[in-house]
Order: C-alpha cells, then structure tokens, then sequence
C-alpha cells in the first residue's frame, strides 16, 4: 500500500489505511504500507499491528513532474520484486507513479479515489502541475476503488473505464466501534463534530445553527465538542466568542479515547461541504449515535433520511438548527434513529464485510501469485481438513453406535 502519511500522522484516509491494512494481514495477505518519514518520532522502519511500514526519507510525488515523481518512480522499480500489487491510497501523483511501473513490469495496480468534487482526489490532481498526464496514466489503472456513488460518477465523467472502477466502501470495526452503556441522560445533550476544523468540515454553520439555537432559550440545554485540529486561516474560536457562544462550545483536539468520546455524547454533527466517506460518520453510526449530516457525496450513500439519521442541505444553518432541535425535542425518535444506524452499518460497512471485498479483489487480479496462490490454497486445504474431521466424527459416531447395539444385544442374546 502506498499512501502518503501514515499514523502516528493521520486523517480519515489514513486510518482508513491503517484498519484496511492491519485487518487484511489477519487474514493472512501479506501486506506493507509505503510511505514518508515526516517526523522524528516514527521509525523509518516498524510493525503496526502485524503491517510493515516503511518509512522513506524522500518526498512522496504529490505532482507528476519534478524530482519527487523521479525518486518515487525509481524506488518502485527498485523494489518491484517484493509486490504482487501496487495498492495506492488518494489519486495523486504516487498512484501514478504505482500505475505506471505496474504497467511496465507486469504488475498489478489499484487506486482508491478517497473523496469527490472540488476537494477531491481528481480535481486536485487536475489542477497540480503535470496533473493532466497524470489522470492519463491513472486511467491505465487495473482497478480504481470508488467509496461512494458520486465518486463513480465523477471517474466515468473523467474517462475511467466502468469495468475498472470497483464500488467499495469505507470500514468500520463494529466490535470496537459498539455502545456498552446507556446513552447519558438527555437533560443537557451534548453534540459533537470529528473532524479537522477546515472550511469544508462546516464549522462554521455548526456555530450559526447553535446561536440560532441560544436565541430560542435553549442555551442550558445544548452542549457543542469540537474534536480536531485547527487550520491556519480559520479561526472558530473567535467566531464562537464574537457569537456568544463561548460558553456552549468546546474546541478540543483529536482524543486517543475516541470511543469514549461517541460513548458521552448524544448526537453527531457533519455539516460538511464535501466528504468522502466520513471515518467518523461510520462510527458515530456504529455507536448508535443518531446523525445530523449533510447531502454531500458519500454521506447520502450511508444515511437515509428520517431512518437511520437526518440529512440536510449544505450551507443551512437554519437547516442544522432545525434538525438539532428535531433531536432535542424528540429523544425516542433519536434513539430509534441511531438503532437503525447500528443495524445499516453491521450489514454494509463493516470491516470485515470491506476487507472481504479488497481481498476477492487481490485474488481477481493475481490468481496465480505466490503469495495469494498461498492463501488459496490454504483455504481449499482447510476445507479439506474440516470435511476430514466431519469424517472422522462420523465414523467414530458409527462405531460407538454399533459397539453400544453389541452391547445391547449380548444382554438379551
């Protein structure tokens, strides 16, 4: 895997890889993660959950010219014998480095697109230096993964052929992601927003909708968290004071404890202006958490509205403060909504479910690898063995039954 920071330095995309990589490697794909040494503290070389990371000291290609492209092209080629496939995360210039050693050595390639529009993967790698020859040569792809149905859109309208584009979404953990307590009581309810405070996470609507919210009285009832880190240039912290609001909300960094955080709260936020497949969404929605979010691509894939969460127009305060008024006046209805959300995300945005459809992919492509050979064949062998042991209980069950009716009979006869 291929992606261009890694935690301990992370995002939604970056965890996303982490979870991918650690679960694949349970299932016995061997897999490593490239990516760059941006720190003093990470390893250039270390074990994340069983997953080898390899940390390099040169720059990632983010652009498709320059020194970058070069040095990350040539690392590729250099060590193309240890892969059966390039798997990049983010459609920048390091999947069209992969792409391109992929086609010339005879490998196989495959380039998830994390988010759609005008903050995502595509119009960003359109609009860098070289970036047209870029989407050239990322349209040779074997396989690009779509995480929402405005991203396949988005691909088609760009000239990805729809044989090579996968829909596969985002994956949670629903074990680890799982409510444990009852929710706290609703006498203050305590909202709450994941993500990096950035102009396209709708921080800013968030703390219009709650000052619409303090000038019908409620201010005693209503509680915002912001979790995240801040971005030069936006500075919320002073709007919530110039709004009154500095009392109501909370800006606070990302938690290491982010299951307590969903454990605390009451409701989730995401009046986002785009998104990909929202990490957090995902396991808000895990933790039954009811969601307020808004119509933007990869959110309506998950949330239907008035079922399993609340959709809103983008842009709409006064859309936001009605659905959060909707929360705090009907709390049998959050509730229902947030079981709902539970029961959406166990049957189509597990884990499990997403790795299963990565790994059938890995084997589409490489049928013939040594090391997916292996697992194959693992898998064939242990059907054996357990049609074996079936067998052989089987034929125990027959003999003790036989033996039981001799001793039976030698009692009578």
């Amino acid at each position: 895997m291929l992606i261009h920071q890694f935690p301990p330095i992370s995002g939604g995309a970056e965890l996303q890889a982490e979870c991918l990589a650690i679960k694949l490697t349970s299932m016995d794909y061997p897999i490593e993660v490239l990516t760059r040494l941006l720190d003093n503290v990470s390893a250039p070389q270390e074990l994340i959950g069983g997953v080898k990371v390899m940390r390099v000291t040169f720059p990632f290609a983010y652009a498709f010219t320059g020194n970058e492209m070069v040095r990350t092209f040539r690392y590729l080629v250099e060590n193309r014998h240890k892969y059966d496939i390039f798997h990049a995360h983010q459609a920048w210039g390091h999947a069209a480095a992969a792409v391109l050693v992929a086609r010339c050595f005879h490998k196989k390639s495959i380039v998830k697109v994390a988010c759609a529009g005008d903050f995502g993967d595509i119009e960003v790698l359109k609009n860098l230096k070289g970036g047209r020859n870029g989407l050239r040569i990322l349209r040779q792809v074997d396989a690009i993964i779509a995480v929402s149905q405005e991203v396949e859109k988005e691909l088609l309208r760009n000239g990805f052929s729809s044989q090579r584009i996968y829909h596969i979404p985002n994956g949670v953990d629903t074990d680890f992601f799982k409510r444990n307590d009852p929710f706290p009581p609703w006498t203050k309810i305590r909202f709450i927003l994941v993500g990096r405070r950035h102009y396209h996470k709708g921080i800013d609507i968030a703390l219009q909708a709650l000052s619409l919210i303090k000038k019908q009285g409620l201010a005693q009832r209503i509680e915002l968290r912001l979790y995240g880190r801040d971005f030069e240039g936006y500075d919320y912290r002073k709007m919530a004071v110039e709004l009154g609001l500095d009392e109501m909300v909370e800006f606070l960094p990302f938690s290491d404890d982010i299951y307590d955080v969903y454990q605390s709260a009451h409701v989730f936020i995401l009046p986002s202006r785009g998104e990909g497949l929202s990490n957090s969404l995902l396991e808000a929605m895990s933790m039954e958490l009811p969601v307020i979010a808004t119509r933007v691509s990869g959110t309506t894939d998950v949330v239907e509205d008035e079922k399993d969460g609340l959709l809103i127009p983008p842009e709409s305060a006064p859309a936001l403060a009605h659905a959060m008024l909707k929360i705090i006046q009907e709390p049998e209805f959050a509730l229902k909504i947030g079981q709902n959300a539970r029961q959406k995300v166990l049957y189509k945005f597990s884990l499990d479910i997403v790795a299963q459809q990565y790994a059938d992919l890995y084997q589409k492509l490489c049928p013939n690898s040594k090391q997916i050979g292996k697992k194959l064949a693992w898998k064939q062998k242990k059907k054996i063995l357990e049609s074996s042991k079936m067998l052989m209980k089987y034929y125990w069950f027959v003999v003790w039954k036989l033996c039981s009716m001799r001793v039976i009979f030698s009692r009578f006869f």
